[in-house]
């Protein structure tokens, strides 16, 4: 998640060119310092495994040597195992308690688990030593806008790029905060700045993209996607975002990589960002179904299809005897789980997690996850099935301003909208009953309303 993730996830080139390992064995032909090389090399490469072997031996002959303990912890981080990470580290600064890296490395990964507090207290103990840090500024820097606090946030990026003024990560996290604080001109310049220092990353042509729509210069940010895709080809985000800016290839409905890779990332920030801009998605979809089952008495099988971070899960709760989520992304259910209201939360693609339980549930509610499908008809008639008879499907769409061909639009943002005849017509076709399809703000986007549909149906 590189929006919401400090910049040192794993072991920079600065890192590894520093590495001031000692002397000892690490194997029959190899010095200490030559053995910390190759693993360090290994390790760049992406061959975690034989890194950790030689990060091993380097330890039976030369336990204190804080650099192995530190890149071990990496390499066991990289692979995800977290927690012995977490142990590895501590053990690397137990022996070096000043060791920067190692501890920058723990902020991050406390960051990742949503521990602010802890991450902010590692980044502060590498600068009260290292105060010209510049990764642990950017890193505190983004602590801090993820905790609300925009102007120290927006400091310490300045402060970063002071010292180091072709610091890719600290543009790109000043540009996050510039779009929150609706400074999008100043954030497309220094977007536009990270591009430039990171130009084989994804990302960054995202963001410059995304910015470009933001200020209605569409053609500008087609280019952008378009050299993006050139760059990486197999990118389902520069796919389906060239599509929906060029109006080219237009799918069906988002693929599953898309939804996947888009929410993953998106997971640690989705719950603050949704609320800067005024959703309402979930409590406009507890309201339907309260209007269609009456007050909430516990005895309901419900499912939340797109559970995202289970925000609609407190809000069904108390209609549920039994309540699921289901989702693609693992990182939104970690969020999803947190709240501690599901009974069951799934990880799986919508449309078959539904045909697999037929008649398993007694209401269904889809709050900002269809406009992820163009074309209805596959995953009404699965929602259908799902239901009993005499069950309530609840969900929202954006409103397309006008009956697009076909019922449906790809926006530039991404997101599908659907005309209000389509959605009678495909709600019909899958059997089930309209029962009202009401006009209500969802959200705001680039500080405008986006009107949506609230859609109730009842299967026969």
């Amino acid at each position: 998640m590189r929006e919401e993730e400090a910049s040192g996830r794993g072991p920079s080139e600065e890192e590894i060119a520093g590495s001031d390992a000692g002397a000892g064995n690490g194997g029959p032909d190899l010095t200490l310092d030559q053995a910390m090389e190759l693993a360090l090399g290994m390790q760049r490469n992406g061959l975690l495994e034989a890194a950790e072997e030689i990060y091993h031996r380097i330890l039976e002959v030369a336990p204190a040597n804080a650099d192995a303990w530190h890149f071990l912890g990496l390499a066991c981080h990289q692979q995800g195992r977290s927690d012995e990470a977490f142990e590895l580290i501590r053990r690397a600064l137990e022996l070096a308690p000043e060791h920067a890296a190692a501890r920058n490395n723990l902020g991050n990964m406390l960051l990742k688990r949503g521990l602010l507090q802890e991450a902010e207290e590692a980044y502060r103990a590498v600068l009260a030593h290292h105060p010209r840090h510049v990764e642990a500024h950017t890193n505190l820097g983004t602590v801090l806008r993820r905790r609300g606090d925009l102007p120290a946030a927006e400091a310490r990026f300045r402060e970063a790029l002071a010292l180091d003024p072709e610091h890719g990560e600290a543009y790109h996290q000043l540009g996050n905060l510039l779009q929150d604080t609706d400074r999008t001109d100043e954030a497309l310049s220094v977007f536009q700045r990270a591009l430039v220092l990171r130009p084989y990353d994804g990302d960054s042509y995202r963001r410059v993209g995304a910015v470009l729509y933001a200020l209605g210069r569409l053609e500008e940010a087609i280019q952008v996607y378009r050299r993006w895709r050139e760059l990486e080809p197999d990118s389902p985000l520069a796919r389906h975002l060239l599509a929906a800016c060029s109006g080219e290839g237009v799918p069906a409905r988002a693929s599953d990589a898309f939804v996947q890779t888009t929410f993953d990332t998106f997971a640690a920030s989705f719950d603050r960002v949704l609320e800067r801009l005024d959703y309402c998605a979930p409590a406009l979809t507890a309201e339907a179904v309260q209007k269609v089952v009456g007050s909430p008495a516990g005895n309901l099988e419900v499912l939340d299809a797109g559970a995202g971070t289970g925000l609609c899960g407190p809000l069904l709760r108390p209609y549920a005897r039994r309540l699921v989520g289901v989702d693609l992304s693992a990182g939104m259910l970690k969020k999803a789980a947190e709240r501690a209201v599901y009974d069951a939360l799934e990880q799986a693609e919508l449309v078959g997690f539904m045909r697999e339980r037929p008649a398993a549930f007694d209401v269904i509610v889809s709050a900002d996850t269809l406009v992820y499908f163009g074309d209805l008809a596959e995953v009404l008639d699965a929602a259908a099935g799902a239901l009993r008879p005499g069950g309530h499907l609840v969900f929202t769409v954006e409103r397309a301003s006008d009956e697009p061909t076909g019922g449906h639009r790809l926006n530039p943002h991404g997101r599908y909208s659907h005309g209000e005849a389509y959605l009678r017509q495909a709600l019909t076709t899958a059997k089930l009953t309209p029962v009202s399809l009401s006009r209500r703000q969802l959200r705001t986007e680039n500080r405008q309303p986006v009107e949506g549909l609230v859609v109730t149906a009842q299967r026969g």
